[in-house]
């Protein structure tokens, strides 16, 4: 039988020259819908977060009624995120475990409550100086505007689920104006492949969100640091050193996340509708006391980048920001760690950079620099998605003379994460939610269809079999083999080779399963390191 000749049906009807095509013009109208809904969303948390570091700050000089008057305004705003939250569990932190288990089939979101909670209850959070960031909720927002405007069009299953990876990467783009990062942190986070399908239409998605957001916020780089310079090559061996520390200041930090969330809910044995006044009760009494540690982190960065901060202050920041994050997080409130983890890192580099400032000739202007390759190296050892780390930073700075130290900070941190048997957080988180969700029956229940893509690694158990010889996953279906700029409808005879990309339709509900699955038979490489 000719492998070329007879299409199976399920091929025949995806007819992926099409889909291309179709994917590229859908992703351009859902990334302008992402980006749209990302940037308002950015525009109001930048005025929740000075509306509550302003009142937190005048504490201070206010009366005791005054103090009275603000603690009742900031545990009510707690009660209500709080039942938000209990309505709609999927507003609960960051977002992102919520769109990857939207992309696996395994939770369903409704859009609409998403988009309107996740607004409102992103604001109240940050308004009231939690250390939550904007780009985790931004990500779920595009997903769900994309979503939303799959529905609206009526679009299928198939296409659906790769509108929701091109929001995903749109909202990224449009909150920290980077819009190769959205489209990186599609591929290897998200969507945890590099597919071509996933590359144009989350390519044309953030590129278009990111016009966008330049035309509200402008083309300058999300942080501007003046003094960013090339430093000589006889400082990387303290690169190499800050990045072992990221991998275990990483590790650390994503051993407590889970067990925050244990503590929450088996120690403290209190409703999780009542969680949030915690952390609300402690920016009212480290507010005023500590105010970089409040929101997101884009203050503290902008503050230990300056210079002038003593060792002994930075590392009060540092600790201080470590802690009030996890308490916020693993709260339940609506807000994500992106940032903060961000602003965490920047922090460990600059404690690093002033403990050595005797040794450095060039004295306290290298700490900008340490605080760079800190936030790199600490987000990578977290999340575990290198390249969307040196991007993102590249991005968030406007600069490239810091590639190479950056580049050598992330691979140390991953590998020092990784050594130490760290999981990934959001893949933690997402497992962590599943069974949640399972708990509550909230799981999605659909008998749709998506497609699954994995690329054969060299040596894998895939390489050189024959179709036929392979014993696929249960109720998946091999619809089509992509080798170079060739597609193959595959038959038994068909035989795999190492770099063919394999696509596969598969039940919606067994998505998960049957992707881990294929990626034991590809071989580990296409997770990019998990």
């Amino acid at each position: 039988m000719n492998e070329h000749s007879a299409p199976p049906p399920a091929a025949r009807f995806l007819d992926f020259g099409s889909l291309r095509l179709r994917l590229l013009l859908l992703g351009l109208a859902a990334g302008l819908a992402a980006g749209l809904v990302s940037t308002l969303y950015r525009i109001i948390l930048q005025k929740a977060e000075y509306f509550g570091a302003s009142v937190l700050s005048g504490l201070h000089d206010g009366t005791l009624f005054s103090g009275i008057l603000v603690a009742a305004f900031w545990m009510l705003g707690a009660l209500v995120l709080g039942r938000m939250v209990k309505a709609e569990p999927l507003l609960s932190g960051s977002g992102i475990p919520q769109v990857e288990g939207e992309l696996l089939g395994q939770i369903s979101m409704n859009w609409g409550r998403v988009l309107l909670g996740k607004f409102v209850g992103g604001a109240l959070a940050v308004g009231m100086g939690l250390s939550l960031g904007r780009e985790g909720p931004s990500v779920q927002l595009g997903a769900a505007a994309a979503k939303g405007f799959s529905r609206f069009l009526g679009r299928n299953r198939v296409e659906e689920r790769f509108l929701v990876t091109a929001g995903a990467s749109a909202g990224l783009a449009a909150a920290f104006n980077a819009p190769l990062s959205g489209v990186m942190f599609a591929l290897e986070e998200v969507h945890k492949n590099f597919s071509p399908f996933v590359l144009g239409s989350a390519m044309v998605a953030s590129l278009s969100a990111d016009f966008l957001a330049k035309r509200f916020f402008g083309l300058s780089p999300v942080l501007h640091f003046a003094r960013l310079e090339h430093l000589p090559l006889r400082f990387y061996g303290h690169f190499l050193v800050l990045g072992v520390l990221l991998g275990l200041c990483g590790a650390l930090f994503c051993r407590l996340v889970l067990e925050g969330q244990v503590f929450y809910a088996e120690r403290l044995r209190i409703p999780p509708e009542l969680r949030i006044l915690i952390p609300a009760a402690g920016a009212l009494l480290v507010g005023p006391l500590l105010p970089f540690i409040l929101g997101g982190g884009h203050a503290l960065l902008e503050h230990l980048a300056a210079g002038g901060t003593p060792l002994s202050a930075a590392a009060i920041l540092l600790a201080g920001k470590f802690a009030f994050t996890l308490l916020c997080f693993c709260s339940g409130a609506p807000g994500g760690i992106f940032f903060p983890m961000l602003a965490i890192g920047g922090a460990v580099g600059s404690v690093y950079a002033l403990a050595f400032a005797p040794f450095f000739p060039q004295g306290s202007d290298v700490i900008v620099n340490f605080l760079v390759v800190g936030m790199a190296g600490f987000f990578a050892a977290v999340v575990r998605a290198p390249l969307t780390g040196i991007l993102l930073i590249l991005e968030m700075t406007g600069s490239l003379s810091h590639l190479l130290s950056v580049s050598a900070v992330v691979f140390v941190a991953s590998v020092t994460a990784e050594l130490l048997g760290a999981r990934p957080v959001y893949e933690s988180l997402l497992t962590r939610l599943l069974r949640r969700m399972h708990r509550r029956n909230y799981l999605a229940e659909t008998e749709g269809k998506i497609l699954l893509e994995v690329s054969v690694c060299s040596g894998s158990a895939l390489d050189g079999e024959r179709i036929r010889d392979i014993r696929l996953p249960r109720r998946c279906l091999l619809v089509s083999v992509i080798r170079g700029a060739a597609e193959i409808l595959p038959s038994g005879e068909t035989t795999i080779l190492a770099g063919d990309r394999l696509v596969a339709l598969v039940d919606e509900h067994r998505a998960r399963s049957v992707r881990e699955s294929l990626l034991a038979l590809a071989g580990r490489c296409t997770s990019l390191g998990r």
